[in-house]
């Protein structure tokens, strides 16, 4: 599911306009003179990425000067944005959907082909496919690292963490512990608060089988994963609680020596760690396999016609593949994610050459390519929802040994229906 919150108002007007935008083979404005297609492009994101994102539409534009890009930013509630214009008759052409949730839209897009060749990760490559069939090109990957303090590390004593490889999750514990000192407000932590769904599959679990015909996060790793982010935050743990840092700024905590280990550290903070100094904070892999990587494609929906999915399917190549758009991913300004193609990748690390960002294209190199589950989204939100409410993950109280397996139980049954 989706670990990155999709920001602020729709722009005024863009579902009107995502029914304008669909309109058939039109004049370009400005141009009396011959034809072009006009096609919509819906996607998310904050201010820098909006920038970012227009930037790739305009070089498009250049290459492709018969074709006309319609840009749709909707900043806030995206997915339900976007699911009422396709139920609605007024879809873009083109959408940004996360690998996450295209198990909800998949149906409302064209098949398309995927040349897996053009990809370093397969994980990537896997990314758009639902039950065998391909329904976006990869666009960006957003792969997860870990920030550090190194100056905490080494007034605990403990060794500063390689750049290439990745503590195990005990050594992470053990680490965490040694550098948590004080109480009350003045109190350091070892790490800012652990994601459950992120440890998990860190920690050796995972939330379903290979095939993904059975669901596993309660069994033995799911529990002990469960337990490590409880007493994290218990009173002597090693984490503040997510009630004592909602609505805080982590990063912030990081750069003032509150956390020493900031995990869950996405490429789109890239452009704030590399104004730190890089003597005293690093970015290293997240512990033991790493966290899920999110993947953001390119989907054709099925109302495009014969001329819009020509024009969308130039559209969709050039941005997933052309490093005259891949190159343009990550600045010293804004990051959307990790390019796709192997040629951008020294474009990518030039943004903050500094600050090892060899550790975000490691970690989509070797990312655990999760399987497909129909109603993957609603599964896990149930999911998610019962255990933060029933543990100290949020805000219960009951055992995770005893949660855990029945809610297992209550997944294996929502999966076993959608058969």
């Amino acid at each position: 599911m989706l670990r990155t919150t999709v920001t602020a108002v729709v722009v005024a007007g863009c579902l009107v306009s995502l029914a304008a935008c669909s309109n058939e083979t039109g004049a370009t404005p400005g141009n009396s003179g011959g034809k072009s297609t006009t096609i919509s492009f819906a996607y998310w994101g904050a201010n820098e990425e909006n920038a970012t994102i227009k930037s790739m539409v305009a070089a498009f534009e250049k290459a492709h000067p018969d074709i006309h890009i319609e840009p749709n930013w909707i900043q806030s509630d995206y997915e339900q944005k976007l699911q009422t214009s396709i139920a609605g008759g007024d879809a873009p052409t083109v959408a940004v959907i996360s690998n996450t949730s295209l198990p909800s839209f998949y149906s409302a897009f064209k098949p398309v082909s995927v040349d897996t060749g053009a990809y370093y990760s397969p994980a990537v490559a896997k990314a758009g496919n639902v039950d065998g069939t391909d329904y976006t090109v990869p666009f960006v990957a957003k792969s997860k690292v870990m920030a550090i303090d190194k100056a905490s590390f080494t007034k605990a004593g403990l060794r500063v963490p390689s750049g290439k490889t990745p503590l195990s999750t005990g050594d992470f514990v053990t680490a965490a512990q040694k550098m948590t000192s004080g109480s009350g407000p003045s109190k350091t932590y070892g790490s800012a608060p652990l994601w459950f769904d992120g440890w998990l599959m860190a920690d050796g679990g995972s939330y379903y089988n290979a095939d993904g015909t059975k669901c596993t996060m309660g069994d033995t790793a799911g529990i002990r994963a469960a337990k490590t982010v409880v007493d994290s935050q218990k009173p002597g743990g090693f984490a503040p609680t997510t009630i004592a840092v909602q609505g805080q700024d982590m990063f912030q905590w990081l750069k003032e020596g509150k956390v020493a280990m900031l995990p869950d550290f996405g490429p789109w903070n890239i452009a704030q760690f590399a104004a730190l100094d890089t003597s005293r904070f690093l970015l290293v892999p997240m512990p033991g396999r790493g966290e899920p990587m999110e993947v953001d494609g390119l989907g054709i929906t099925k109302s495009a016609s014969a001329a819009q999915t020509t024009a969308a399917e130039k559209f969709t190549a050039f941005m997933s593949s052309d490093p005259a758009a891949q190159n343009l991913l990550a600045s010293k300004t804004s990051a959307l994610g990790v390019p796709v193609v192997k040629n951008s990748l020294s474009a990518f690390q030039s943004a903050a050459p500094k600050a090892n960002l060899q550790a975000f294209i490691n970690a989509v190199t070797n990312a655990v390519t999760t399987p497909y589950v129909k109603n993957k989204v609603q599964i896990e939100s149930t999911f998610s929802t019962a255990l933060d409410s029933r543990t100290a993950i949020g805000t219960g109280h009951e055992d995770p040994a005893t949660v855990l397996p029945q809610l297992q139980n209550k997944c294996q049954q929502m999966l076993d229906a959608t058969k």
